[in-house]
C-alpha cells in the first residue's frame, strides 16, 4: 500500500506503508477488525474473564479502545499477559502510558493484591478515568461527571452564540434547534448509561438547561423557569435523558438475538423481574422506573414475554408523545397552584413554542414584535392593590389589560385594532372576541392564538394582528 501527504493542494512523494491502515480509508475499519479479532477470541475463551450468568464479558471493545474485566487480580494479570503476548507476536505495542486500572469495590480500603504490569511497567491504579468518552468512577460516584456535563453544556452553548448564531439575528426557535443538535449531544454524551442521579445533580443540570433557554430568548435571569421553558417549548433536561434511555432500549431490543448486548439485556431484565438480587443498580432499574413514569411499561413486559417490539419510527413516536403529555400534565399542575402564574396560565396553556415565535420564524419582520410579546408574557401579573393611570386617571390592577381594553388615551389605536379584527372571516369571530371578558381578551391577544375555529390564513393574520397592535399600543403608552 502506498500513500502521500497533501498540504495546501500539493502532494509529497509517494512512499510505501509497511504497517497500519490509511486514515479515513473505507476499508481501514474492516482491516483493523480482521487484525484484532484473534485477540478478542483469545480473551473471550480465557476462563479468567468476568462472567454474567452464563455469558463471558471479559473485554469490551470500541474501535481501538479495549477494556478488560475480571473479578480477581490474577484473572486481570492473565488477560493483560494475553494482550501483551499477542502484540509482541504481531509487531505492535499497547500504550502503557494510556493504560489504567480501576478497582470497583464498595470498600474504600480494598486494594489490589498484586501490581499489574504491561511490558514490565506498572499500570497505575486510579479512581476515575475516561473510556470511549465516558467518565468511569471506581466508587460509582457521578458528581464529577455531572459537573463536567454542566460545564460543557454552558460553554458550548455560549460558544455557539458568540459565533453568530444569536437570537439578536436568528429566531429563537432556529437557535434552539441548533443548540439541541450541537451542544446537548456533546454535553450529555452516553447519558443513556447514567443511573442513580441524585436530586442535587438533576438540579444542577436543570439550572444549566434553563440558563441556556433564557439566553436564547433574551429573558432576564430571574424570570420564572416554568415560564421561559414553556414559551420556547422546552421540556426539562430530565426528559431529554429519559428519552435517550428509552431510545437506547429500543436499539437493544431490535438487535439480533445472538448479539451479546441483547443477551445481557434479557438476563438483566429477567434478574430484575424475578428479584434475583436484593438491590440491582444500573440501566435496567432506571429503565423500569422511566417506563412506569411515562406509562410505557407494557412494551417492556411484552418484550420480555414474547420478544416483540415496535419499529424504530413507531417506538420514537410513542416515546415523544408519552413524554410530552406526561410532562405537560405535571407542568399544568405546578402552575395551577402558583399565584405568579394566575394570568400566564390563561395565555400559555401547553408546553409548545409561543405562537409569536412561530409566526416570526416564517416572517422575520415580526421578530421584534414577537420578542416584545414574549417579554410581556414572562412578566405580566396582577397587582395586589390598584394603581392609578397617569394618562387617563383610571385605576387598574393589570397594566396590559388596562392598555388593551380601558385606557382612554389609546382609544384611537384600539379602534384600529378592532378594524383589523373585524376584517377576519368569519364575521362572527369578532362577535366572539367582543363577548370575552377584558382579562380573557387580553390573554388571547398576548397568546396570539385563539381556540375559535379559523382557517389557516385567517389564523396567521390574527396572530400577526396581535403582535403588531400589542407592541404598538404598549409602546405608545409607555413612551407618551
Amino acid at each position: 500500500m502506498r500513500s502521500c501527504v497533501q498540504f495546501k493542494g500539493k502532494c509529497s512523494k509517494w512512499f510505501n506503508l509497511k504497517r497500519g491502515v490509511r486514515q479515513g480509508g473505507v476499508l481501514s475499519a474492516v482491516f483493523y477488525l480482521v487484525f484484532i479479532n484473534d485477540l478478542l477470541r483469545q480473551l473471550d475463551e480465557s476462563p479468567y474473564g468476568s462472567m454474567l450468568f452464563n455469558l463471558r464479558v471479559s473485554s469490551t471493545v470500541q474501535a481501538d479502545d479495549i477494556a478488560l474485566i475480571s473479578t480477581t487480580s490474577k484473572g486481570m494479570k492473565t488477560l493483560i499477559d494475553i494482550c501483551q503476548t499477542y502484540s509482541e507476536n504481531w509487531g505492535f505495542r499497547f500504550s502503557s502510558a494510556k493504560s489504567e486500572v480501576l478497582k470497583f469495590c464498595s470498600s474504600k480500603c480494598a486494594i489490589i493484591s498484586q501490581s499489574l504490569k504491561l511490558y514490565g511497567a506498572d499500570i497505575p491504579v486510579v479512581t476515575s478515568t475516561k473510556h470511549v468518552g465516558i467518565i468511569l468512577n471506581a466508587e460509582c460516584k457521578s458528581m464529577s461527571r455531572t459537573l463536567n456535563a454542566c460545564r460543557i453544556l454552558r460553554a458550548t452553548a455560549l460558544s455557539v452564540m458568540k459565533s453568530g448564531i444569536h437570537p439578536s439575528f436568528l429566531n429563537p426557535l432556529t437557535c434552539s434547534k441548533i443548540v439541541f443538535q450541537m451542544c446537548y449531544p456533546k454535553a450529555m454524551f452516553a447519558c443513556e448509561l447514567w443511573y442513580g442521579l441524585s436530586n442535587t445533580e438533576l438540579t444542577m443540570l436543570e439550572r444549566s438547561h434553563k440558563y441556556i433557554c433564557k439566553i436564547i430568548q433574551g429573558l432576564p435571569a430571574r424570570t420564572r423557569s416554568d415560564k421561559c421553558t414553556s414559551l420556547l417549548g422546552w421540556l426539562p433536561v430530565e426528559c431529554y435523558i429519559d428519552k435517550c434511555k428509552l431510545q437506547f432500549f429500543g436499539r437493544l431490543c431490535r438487535m439480533d438475538n445472538n448479539l451479546l448486548p441483547k443477551r445481557i439485556l434479557l438476563l438483566r431484565l429477567l434478574e430484575f423481574r424475578n428479584k434475583c438480587v436484593k438491590k440491582q443498580d444500573g440501566f435496567v432499574p432506571d429503565l423500569i422506573r422511566i417506563a412506569v413514569k411515562y406509562d410505557l411499561i407494557n412494551f417492556v413486559e411484552d418484550f420480555v414475554k414474547s420478544g416483540s417490539f415496535p419499529s424504530k419510527a413507531v417506538w420514537n413516536r410513542y416515546i415523544s408523545t408519552s413524554i410530552a403529555n406526561s410532562e405537560n400534565n405535571r407542568w399544568q399542575q405546578r402552575i395551577s397552584v402558583d399565584s405568579d402564574f394566575e394570568i400566564f396560565r390563561k395565555i400559555h396553556k401547553h408546553i409548545v413554542p409561543h405562537r409569536a415565535w412561530v409566526i416570526a420564524k416564517t416572517n422575520p419582520n415580526f421578530r421584534e414584535g414577537a420578542k416584545y410579546i414574549v417579554d410581556l408574557c414572562s412578566v405580566i401579573r396582577t397587582e395586589e392593590s390598584p394603581l392609578l393611570c397617569d394618562k387617563c386617571g383610571q385605576f387598574f390592577y393589570n397594566v396590559i389589560e388596562h392598555i388593551m381594553c380601558m385606557c382612554d388615551r389609546l382609544s384611537d389605536l384600539r379602534a384600529k385594532l378592532w378594524e383589523d379584527l373585524i376584517s377576519i372571516n368569519p364575521i362572527v369571530f369578532s362577535v366572539y372576541l367582543d363577548n370575552l371578558t377584558s382579562s380573557t381578551f387580553t390573554a388571547t391577544l398576548l397568546s396570539c392564538y385563539t381556540e375559535y375555529d379559523l382557517d389557516n390564513d385567517n389564523s396567521i393574520y390574527f396572530s400577526k394582528t396581535c403582535i403588531t397592535h400589542v407592541q404598538r399600543m404598549c409602546s405608545v403608552f409607555y413612551n407618551s
